[in-house]
């Protein structure tokens, strides 16, 4: 049977191919990798400007581009309020969860189920890239390959595009994945992506974790609706990470969790700067690896540990290894 997706686009082919004929082209290579609605939108926005630059305008054809057209958005608007009701049931469905892994483990799930092929869900840790659980609609084996190649040494974002996504707090759309070189190095040779999402998921005050997806399934790509349908899942899972981390916490008698609480009160620098005196860095050391002066990261040391209210190095260095453990 075929599904309001495939007519749409078999009428916009039929349309191209007809107006092809008349210009003179092949019918063949103007449809060819006309498969799904973006592309189909773009061979009949293509087509349409020939007929009007040609001094025989063909005006039958012309209705029948603008009719194919017509039933594609027709078809996508159709798409789009379908999915804010399969956005509610996922949602429901996180809400469920009753611990932090269990809800890890369901994001990707619930992501790929609004229609999408692909989704991973990371943590942040002091602004690197951590790959946590992935799920795609080809299977355990890809899911897993993405994963190892996000793995240690994990990626600081200052030199990815998700740096915007940490430090504004905003979602992104890639367009030129395969080719933008500020993309993660590893994982796209993996997952040969062109395009995706991504959306910061911000508990305890501060962006934990993010989230990625990766092609639609109707339209094999991705674009402004699917980023901002990603902002909202990601705004309430933040909501829901939020609960599960303070029900955690509680139950722990105050012990860490993937959000510590010393880290909420630390700026990204301060973070960086206690990573490295906790490695045993001096303040030289330190300066020379982060391309700051030396009095810099003794303010920076000075700030961190009135705020872990620590009265010596190797207190700070202590207190950052115990919330690795």
């Amino acid at each position: 049977m075929v599904n309001n997706m495939d007519s749409a686009v078999h009428n916009a082919v039929r349309a191209v191919a007809g107006a092809a004929q008349r210009l003179g082209v092949q019918p063949q290579s103007a449809t060819h990798g006309v498969r799904d609605i973006i592309s189909a939108l773009e061979a009949l926005d293509s087509l349409e400007r020939a007929i009007a630059a040609s001094p025989e305008r063909a005006d039958d054809i012309v209705l029948d581009i603008r009719s194919a057209r017509a039933d594609l958005l027709a078809y996508e608007l159709g798409r789009q309020r379908s999915m804010l009701g399969l956005l509610s049931n996922a949602l429901a469905r996180l809400r469920a969860a009753t611990t932090v892994d269990e809800l890890v483990e369901s994001v990707p799930l619930q992501v790929t189920s609004l229609g999408y092929e692909r989704a991973m869900f990371s943590w942040v840790d002091h602004e690197r890239w951590v790959p946590r659980a992935m799920h795609t609609l080809s299977g355990p084996q890809e899911a897993q390959a993405i994963l190892a190649a996000g793995t240690a040494p994990y990626r600081h974002v200052r030199d990815l595009l998700e740096v915007d996504v940490v430090r504004k707090r905003q979602a992104i759309l890639v367009l030129d994945a395969d080719r933008n070189p500020r993309v993660h190095p590893n994982i796209t040779p993996v997952s040969r992506s062109t395009t995706y999402v991504a959306a910061p998921v911000v508990a305890r005050n501060h962006v934990a974790a993010f989230v990625h997806l990766d092609r639609s399934v109707a339209t094999g790509e991705t674009d402004e609706f699917d980023r901002d349908l990603l902002s909202y899942f990601s705004d309430s899972l933040g909501v829901v990470l939020d609960r599960l981390l303070a029900e955690q916490h509680l139950a722990t008698d105050g012990g860490d969790s993937p959000v510590t609480a010393w880290s909420e009160v630390l700026t990204a620098r301060e973070h960086d700067v206690l990573e490295l005196m906790a490695a045993g860095l001096t303040n030289a050391g330190i300066a020379a690896r982060l391309f700051l002066s030396e009095e810099t990261v003794k303010t920076h040391v000075k700030k961190l540990m009135r705020k872990l209210g620590v009265g010596n190095r190797a207190q700070a260095a202590a207190l950052y290894h115990r919330s690795k453990v």
